[in-house]
């Protein structure tokens, strides 16, 4: 007898067995349901839904078996496990590995058996849907087909499981950040370490550190430790010793599950500090990364951090870079406000008449000579050095600030400690609190000096006005013509940008993050993640994406692998950006009801993506720009649908950025197909 050998990823696959949480559970109908079915269709006795842990095989459904278990040692699903294809035994007696097998020499008396793997969305396979017979007897390639057929609806099932894992994971870790958000009390040093401790609860790590990184020097701002503490707040290290040396050169979150296994084992960060396990992301603030927020172990991380811990680290990095930026932008505030010309201010009007300054900079002893808890309770003081003459002026402008909710603006005289009226210039936004008070934003400027030199200018220009007249009256004249289309009609291009900037205002987010891609994919700053992945992946989780807005269109879409497993350098993130981005323009011009198909194939050395719809087609007149930039179709069909203009450059982009190409195929009138291509290398070829 031979016993199974264990696969080379043995603990991760272990571990992903234990995320699924099926083990030891009690028996679902969703899987005796399978087994039931299975054992009729191929005539067995026994068929069984099997998972291989450590050191036992258990058996989540038994069809035709009373045992829940055997040992791993003799199982024949623990050589099953060792290669994705279906796993036969026709004849155990006649094979050396099963002969003296305990399971063949005794009860259930094996003769033949065939297991197919049963793996997880990672690809770990976990164990095996099983058909085990008392009697000897072959196995065709379409009995292993339908055999695997059954195996993939277990696998749909683990799937569900995960799924369902997931999103209960994922719910739980919007609701941590939520209460970190909502946790407002204390200073910022003391909100970001409480939160450091509820994110190393929640991730079940050692240590988490807010840094900041200045050229190659790491300082700790805040840290919390779960053990033994050994850091300090404002610890300096050398940025090449630490582990953030890695992160620097990483576009978003950096993961190692297991750093003696990893491509940094050998860097200095692992030989001083140990620590296996690494979980972080950079700290952006105003387009640079100032910091990072990191969770280390000395244990490593098995099977490895999940995606949803990976986002809840970005997401938390952004907090804190908000709280950061926010310290940071009081600090300025603070120093432009102690060197602000003029003062600063809130005014505050009550329904009762009662007014008061709420806030006033240091600057009110310039302009008015009062200090600011002169006015804090009444403003009765400011307006008493108002100039008579003013004062009513002043006073009216305030009220019909206040009634229309409009700007207030004006100027008038104050009387200063010298004895003499100098000009101050006011201006502030209104807002109605509940209550029905009024509060002004504002400022307040001495402009005496510039008033003396508007006089002085007023003199000059009386002076030269008659010089000028003319010349200037032709030019106004002129200018009239123009606009009034003398000179012909203002451009398309112009018409079209005016209508997109009015008509995607609301969209005003995903412009933004458009126009943020495009610029740095023009420059060449758009960070590429090159790896050997999966083109029918990246495609199913864009599909995924673009589901539930294909939901509310009423449009099905449906994909097709027809060259299967096909793989690619490319980087996956941005990919699924370009597939994703066709998807969303396919359904947004398909009518409704219809379907919108994606087909992966293999054309020459190119793994090519194919997303047609059967909408209004490309016209004919937009073919030439289709690609640039704000371009968008002029039929009144197409302008009424919603969009930036930015989607397919992007997609270009993209592509040529990963030495791939874009383009389409369409009749007007008759939909379109619109293709993504990326060359196929060698490895990926073999696979």
């Amino acid at each position: 007898m031979k016993a199974p050998d264990y696969p080379s990823n043995e603990a991760s696959r272990l571990a992903a067995l234990r995320t699924t949480q099926l083990l030891d559970t009690p028996p679902e109908e969703r899987f005796d349901r399978i087994t039931r079915l299975a054992a009729r269709l191929f005539e067995v006795p026994i068929c069984l839904v099997s998972l291989v842990d450590s050191d036992r095989q258990w058996f989540k459904s038994c069809y035709g078996l009373d045992a829940k278990e055997t040992g791993r040692d003799i199982s024949f699903c623990g050589h099953a496990i060792l290669d994705r294809n279906v796993f036969i035994v026709e004849n155990a007696l006649e094979d050396e590995r099963f002969a003296d097998n305990p399971l063949v020499t005794g009860p259930p008396d094996i003769r033949f058996y065939a297991g197919a793997p049963l793996a997880d969305l990672e690809g770990y396979r976990l164990g095996t849907l099983c058909l085990i017979d008392n009697s000897p007897r072959s196995f065709s390639e379409k009995d292993q087909q339908e055999l695997r057929d059954f195996a993939d609806i277990v696998e749909r099932e683990f799937r569900y499981q995960e799924l369902n894992s997931y999103y209960t994971e994922r719910t739980r870790a919007l609701n941590i950040l939520n209460d970190i958000a909502l946790d407002t009390s204390g200073t910022t040093g003391e909100r970001i370490e409480r939160a450091l401790a509820i994110a190393c609860q929640y991730l079940n790590i050692d240590t988490a550190i807010v840094s900041k990184i200045e050229g190659e020097a790491y300082t700790i701002l805040w840290h919390h430790e779960r053990q033994a503490p050994s850091l300090q707040n404002g610890l300096t290290l050398p940025l090449a010793q630490t582990y953030c040396a890695i992160l620097m050169n990483q576009p978003d979150v950096l993961a190692i599950d297991h750093m003696a296994a990893s491509l940094y084992r050998d860097l200095p960060c692992y030989e001083l500090f140990g620590l296996e396990s690494y979980l972080a992301g950079p700290i952006w603030v105003n387009g640079e990364a100032v910091g990072t927020l990191n969770f280390s172990s000395s244990s490593p991380r098995l099977p490895g951090f999940t995606e949803t811990e990976k986002t809840f680290v970005s997401l938390l990095a952004r907090w804190v870079a908000d709280l950061i930026q926010q310290q940071d932008q009081a600090a300025t505030l603070d120093k432009l406000v102690s060197n602000a010309p003029g003062m600063l201010y809130q005014y505050r009007l009550w329904p009762d008449g009662h007014s008061s300054f709420p806030y006033t900079s240091e600057g009110i002893q310039n302009i008015f000579s009062l200090a600011a808890d002169d006015v804090l309770e009444d403003a009765t003081p400011a307006f008493d050095r108002i100039h008579p003459d003013d004062l009513p002026r002043v006073a009216e402008s305030i009220k019909q600030s206040a009634e229309a909710l409009e700007p207030w603006e004006t100027q008038y005289r104050i009387l200063s400690p010298e004895g003499h009226w100098r000009w101050i210039e006011g201006k502030a936004n209104p807002e109605k609190l509940p209550e029905g008070s009024i509060l002004w934003h504002g400022y307040i400027v001495d402009i005496d000096e510039r008033r003396k030199n508007e006089e002085m200018k007023n003199q000059f220009v009386s002076t030269v006005s008659h010089e000028l007249r003319t010349p200037l009256t032709s030019i106004a004249g002129s200018l009239g013509l123009i606009i009034g289309g003398a000179t012909g009609q203002l451009s398309e291009k112009t018409q079209q940008m005016l209508q997109i900037a009015h008509r995607n205002t609301d969209q005003l987010r995903t412009l933004i993050d458009d126009l943020l891609d495009i610029e740095k994919l023009i420059s060449g700053n758009m960070m590429m993640a090159l790896e050997q992945s999966s083109i029918a992946e990246v495609v199913s989780t864009a599909v995924e994406h673009i589901q539930s807005y294909a939901n509310q269109k009423h449009i099905q879409l449906r994909q097709l692998e027809k060259s299967p497993g096909l793989k690619a350098h490319i980087d996956p993130q941005r990919l699924q950006q370009a597939v994703t981005n066709l998807l969303s323009n396919a359904v947004k011009f398909s009518p409704a009801h219809e379907d919108v198909t994606i087909e992966i194939r293999k054309v020459g050395d190119q793994a090519v993506v194919e997303v047609s719809d059967k909408g209004t087609g490309v016209p004919e007149s937009f073919r030439d720009r289709i690609f640039e930039k704000f371009a968008q179709a002029d039929g009144s069909s197409a302008r009424a649908k919603e969009g930036t203009g930015l989607g397919l450059a992007i997609t270009k982009q993209l592509m040529q950025a990963m030495g791939g190409d874009v383009g389409y195929e369409s009749e007007e009138g008759a939909g379109a197909t619109f293709w993504l291509s990326v060359p196929i290398q060698g490895p990926a070829e073999k696979k």
